[in-house]
């Protein structure tokens, strides 16, 4: 009889295990971003771009994120400061939000009007936004004038009160 439970409770560990298992195995992350190359990398995997066609140009665009508006925001194109570009698609049932400038689920983001929040790119590049520590700021004491240093955030809020 003890065998007999024995095995009833290894078999039911075991199926526990192996469905458990199954579940991780199957997991997959929907916030994670495939790139073409990815997407692309194996021999069995459908050209998805090859029969895309981008209206979308990073041509006189700051380097940064940019929703594709054509495509439902489902695609983002990347800009880099050395011209390259290159689209991005969205994870399944995800849009890109220009605002977050992440993929999040489509009920939250305003596709249609993305192009407004497309200068947010110009603010992580700006020269006036760049990592600086030390400004100097002229202080009248007494008639006298005295530089005072200032410690400047490298991030600065995108809104402010």
């Amino acid at each position: 009889m003890n065998y007999f439970v024995t095995f009833v409770l290894s078999l039911s560990l075991l199926l526990n295990a192996t469905m458990t298992n199954q579940y991780t195995l199957g997991y997959v992350d929907r916030n994670r971003l495939e790139t073409y190359e990815e997407v692309s990398s194996e021999q069995s995997d459908i050209d998805i771009f090859a029969n895309l066609t981008f209206r979308f140009t990073c041509e006189n665009m700051p380097p940064g994120f940019y929703a594709d508006v054509d495509y439902n925001c489902r695609v983002f194109h990347v800009c880099e400061e050395s011209g390259n570009e290159f689209p991005v698609i969205c994870a399944n049932d995800t849009v890109f939000d220009q605002k977050q400038r992440i993929c999040t689920d489509e009920e939250n983001v305003d596709c249609q009007h993305a192009h407004e929040w497309y200068y947010l790119n110009e603010l992580t590049y700006s020269a006036e936004i760049e990592s600086r520590t030390i400004t100097e700021e002229i202080v009248e004491e007494d008639e006298s004038k005295v530089i005072q240093e200032d410690v400047v955030p490298s991030v600065l809020p995108l809104m402010i009160n």
